[in-house]
This record gives C-alpha cells, sequence and structure tokens, in this order.
C-alpha cells in the first residue's frame, strides 16, 4: 500500500499544478494554427516541427529526469526520450472566416496515456473579422509566454521551457474560447475568455485526473519588442482516489480512535489526502522582449488551491545574438508555502489501546501516508547556460548545461527520489528543425 498511496499523491499533487490552465490561443509560425489574418479560399496546408536531442543526466542513484510530469521516468544516466518528439500539422481553410486545424505530436508519454492524448489540437475557428476569433474543439493553451510553441523547440532560445514552471502544466483543453485583439497607435492589444475541462495524470497512476468547469481570462500587450501579459482562472479539480481507498479507510477508523494525539492528526490526514472537488485559482504574470540582439523574458505563477497546495514558480532568462550564434543564460525557481509534514507518533499512544499488532500498522499507514504527502511538494531551482546556433533557415543546435538543486521533501518533478534531497546535473544536445 506504501508504494500504490505515495504514487497516487504526488500525481496528485502534480495534477492539480497541471490542470490550472487556462486561456487558448493560436497564432505562432513553425508548425502552428494560421496567423489570424484571413485566409482565401478553400486550401489544405501542413507544416511540422521536431527535436532530436540526447542528455547526460549526473543525479543520485534512481533519480529520473522529465521534461514534463506526463513523462515517463528513468535513472539512466543517458537519455534520448527526454526532448525528442514529431509533430505535424493539418490546417484546411474554408473561405476567408472558417478555419480547421488539427495537429498530432509523437513523444515519449507516461504509462497512463491513451494513443488520443497525441492529438494535441483538433478544432474549428470562425473569424467574423480580423479582430474576433472563436474556436471550439481541443484547442492549444495560451496562459503561459511559451503556451503556443512550448512542443515546437525551434521557436524558443533554450533547449526546452523552465521545468521548474512549464513541467506541470498540460497543453490542451476541451472546450472553447474567443479572443479579440486591436491597435491602439502602435500598440497590440489582445484579449481571450475560455471555457472547458483537462485531464492530467503521471506514469503511475491507471486513471488521470479531470479538471473541470476551468474559467478565465487573459489579457497581453505589445510594443516595440516588449510583450506584457497577465492571465487569471478558477478551476474544479477531481482528483482520482481508487488506490487510495484502503487509506482513507484506515485513517476514517484512527480518527475515530479515544487518543486525541492520535485521532486529530489522521483526522488532518484524511482532510489531505482525500481532498477532491478542490477550488483552485491560478495566476500568471509574464514578461518578454527583444532588443535589437538581446532577449530576455521572465514568468511568475501561483497556483492556490488548500489544503492541497501553495506553490510559486518563477523563472528568467537572457540571450545575446552574435551572429548565427545565441549563448544564453537561465534560473527557474518552484516553491511550496504548505511546510512538509512531520512523521507522526502513533504507535506508543496506540500500544495500550489496540495493543501492539494493531498500533504498528497504524505507525505504518501514518508513515506512508506523510511520506507520499511531502514526496509530492516541489522545492526546487535550476540554473542554466547554453548556445544555440542557427546553421540553417530552418534548423538550429543548442547545447545546455543545467545545475539542479533539489530541497528535502521536494522532488515532486523526479522519480525514484523517495522525497531525498540533493543535487543534479544535466547536459543536454539536441537539433530541433521545423518544415
Amino acid at each position: 500500500m506504501r508504494h500504490k498511496t505515495s504514487a497516487h499523491l504526488c500525481s496528485r499533487a502534480r495534477g492539480l499544478l497541471a490542470g490550472l490552465v487556462v486561456v487558448a490561443w493560436a497564432g505562432t509560425a513553425q508548425g502552428q494554427e494560421a496567423d489570424g489574418r484571413p485566409v482565401g479560399p478553400a486550401a489544405l496546408r501542413f507544416s511540422g516541427f521536431g527535436t532530436l536531442g540526447l542528455s547526460h543526466v549526473d543525479a543520485p542513484a534512481g533519480w529520473g529526469f522529465r521534461r514534463e510530469l506526463t513523462q515517463s521516468g528513468s535513472g539512466q544516466s543517458w537519455r534520448y526520450d527526454i526532448d525528442t518528439r514529431l509533430g505535424a500539422q493539418v490546417n484546411y481553410s474554408l473561405g476567408s472566416q472558417f478555419e480547421l486545424v488539427a495537429q498530432v505530436i509523437a513523444r515519449k508519454r507516461g504509462a497512463y496515456a491513451s494513443l488520443g492524448d497525441a492529438v494535441e489540437w483538433a478544432y474549428a475557428s470562425y473569424r467574423p473579422d480580423a479582430d474576433w476569433t472563436l474556436r471550439a474543439g481541443r484547442v492549444n493553451v495560451d496562459a503561459f509566454l511559451m503556451a503556443d510553441y512550448r512542443n515546437v523547440g525551434y521557436g524558443f532560445m533554450m533547449v526546452r521551457p523552465p521545468v521548474e514552471l512549464y513541467s506541470q502544466l498540460p497543453t490542451t483543453l476541451d472546450g472553447a474560447d474567443v479572443s479579440r485583439s486591436w491597435l491602439v497607435g502602435e500598440v497590440q492589444w489582445r484579449a481571450k475568455l475560455m471555457a472547458g475541462t483537462a485531464h492530467v495524470g503521471d506514469l503511475q497512476t491507471g486513471k488521470p485526473s479531470r479538471v473541470r468547469a476551468v474559467a478565465g481570462g487573459m489579457v497581453s500587450r505589445e510594443e516595440g519588442g516588449l510583450l506584457l501579459r497577465a492571465s487569471v482562472s478558477h478551476a474544479r479539480i477531481d482528483l482520482d482516489q481508487t488506490s487510495i481507498r484502503a487509506a482513507l479507510t484506515g485513517l476514517d477508523q484512527l480518527g475515530a480512535l479515544p487518543v486525541p494525539a492520535v485521532a486529530d492528526q489522521a483526522r488532518a490526514l484524511r482532510e489531505r489526502l482525500g481532498a477532491s472537488n478542490v477550488g483552485a485559482m491560478f495566476w500568471e504574470l509574464g514578461v518578454r522582449q527583444e532588443l535589437s540582439d538581446w532577449q530576455w523574458s521572465a514568468e511568475f505563477v501561483r497556483v492556490s488551491a488548500r489544503p492541497v497546495t501553495m506553490d510559486d514558480a518563477a523563472y528568467a532568462t537572457l540571450g545575446r545574438r552574435l551572429g548565427d550564434f545565441t549563448p544564453y543564460v537561465g534560473y527557474g525557481r518552484a516553491s511550496n508555502s504548505i511546510a512538509p509534514l512531520p512523521v507522526p507518533d502513533w504507535q506508543a499512544p496506540l500500544t495500550p489501546v489496540v495493543g501492539a499488532a494493531g498500533a504498528a500498522p497504524a505507525q505504518q499507514l501514518g508513515d506512508t501516508v506523510v511520506a507520499a504527502l511531502n514526496n509530492a511538494r516541489l522545492q526546487q531551482s535550476t540554473w542554466t547556460l547554453g548556445v544555440r546556433w542557427d546553421f540553417h533557415p530552418q534548423a538550429a543546435l543548442k547545447l545546455q548545461w543545467d545545475h539542479v538543486r533539489v530541497r528535502p521533501s521536494g522532488s515532486a518533478l523526479w522519480t525514484g527520489s523517495g522525497g531525498q534531497g540533493g543535487s543534479a546535473d544535466i547536459a543536454t544536445a539536441v537539433v530541433d528543425f521545423i518544415f
């Protein structure tokens, strides 16, 4: 029971962070949808993108690094599956106002994933004029700076989006959105509203959790290469409890015992472990700017969903173009403001009441639940150094080194860590391309 409970709880906390994604919008080149301008007569357009990557992970024994929580982890040192992916997209325009878009991505996914998860986009869009766009179906997510192209490595400077923030976020939303863009002088404004559902999960769970009643909005302002944006949303998180029902029953029984020290702790753990239909608020602020040969970006995210989690994540990147080369540096950090739970001491007070034979499994249950909840916390930071070489108009080589520091009870982004703290170094080479 220890393994199943721990794995499930790790997934639940990750799923909560992943599920609080709101507004959707498509619109970049390089394997993205049309750029928002009215299209002409009916036409079919095909495009694609991909990444070939190889990484060396120097981490504590058994630790598995993941770019995204939807990936499976591996304790191997040499990895090709972290960043490698291949995507294809079809756009079919039906005159100047209607368009059908589909995008499929082949990449490493967790054991819970179904074939349908490879479909990133599958939606119909309607543009009554040049300013308004309405979409329905499976749409991409635009609650973040890199949301439109986070799978298109050619479209951004680094090897991968900063994991402290982007590893926890799903890429698709099943529902509808409406957006409007307009010019005020030289300033480009965009505003978006959305509603729908999403599903999240992890390789260690059999059933992904649902994120329902998602509703939110985003506004952005762009002028002279400077983009500012903010988003806010609310959602209800339905967490699958199939694998933890026995643990919940055990905590209910302990909570009814006439031993206040044990009963109070058991009820508190039961509230954390059994939380479902959780209301969650999400806030995001982002900025990106290009000045001549310099480019930089920064982003901050806060997720508030007590009693499950209270998380902050942020990153900053800076790069400078030198001909075809762009050296860069970055820093990312994620933290949880809910303190780690102490290990319960139940065996001694329970022995006089239920005997040693009954106290031992109760203590084991408490240890397992606390370990699982603590292991689902995220407390880590990453320094990044790298260089991008645009050796071809449609391809780029990137070399990157990441130094990661993980605090105890903060290793939710790693598999096989057992909640331990430590540090790791990741060296990666990728070739990103579009076609």
